[in-house]
């Protein structure tokens, strides 16, 4: 079984500011940049290719939030650490790859990898943790 959708949570803000002060930290201090998903998924002219292209060719949605948007559709989430890739199915959310998980990638390679795995054994759980 696979999800409906994926949603991909970034721990960065959505607004100007927060796009500038997220490139210019990742380029002058990469080593304590707080976005793992970030970090691994965009250089600084963009999302990389590798990444746009595995997110285009999954067979459902991919939803992008940032952490204020994400705090405003997901009220009931405030304690889950951010950045976090979600999949939903049925309007029930759970966790598929954690801030934890994001943080020890090493690369997009294996992020891909990661995601791809955790996604072909998927199973919803009876009693989310993630509810929207």
């Amino acid at each position: 079984m696979h999800p409906d959708r994926i949603i991909l949570v970034y721990n960065e803000g959505n607004g100007l500011f927060d796009a500038v002060s997220g490139w210019s930290h990742k380029l002058l201090s990469p080593a304590t940049y707080q976005c793992a998903l970030c970090k691994v998924t965009f250089g600084l002219t963009g999302m990389l290719v590798p990444w746009k292209n595995y997110i285009e060719m999954l067979p459902f949605p991919v939803t992008f939030l940032h952490r204020d948007e994400f705090r405003e559709q997901f009220p009931a989430h405030v304690s889950v650490t951010l950045p976090v890739i979600l999949a939903g199915k049925s309007g029930r959310t759970e966790i598929l790859l954690s801030a934890d998980d994001l943080r020890t990638t090493g690369g997009l390679a294996v992020l891909i990898g990661m995601m791809q795995e955790r996604l072909e054994c998927w199973q919803p759980s009876d009693a989310s943790d993630a509810r929207r």
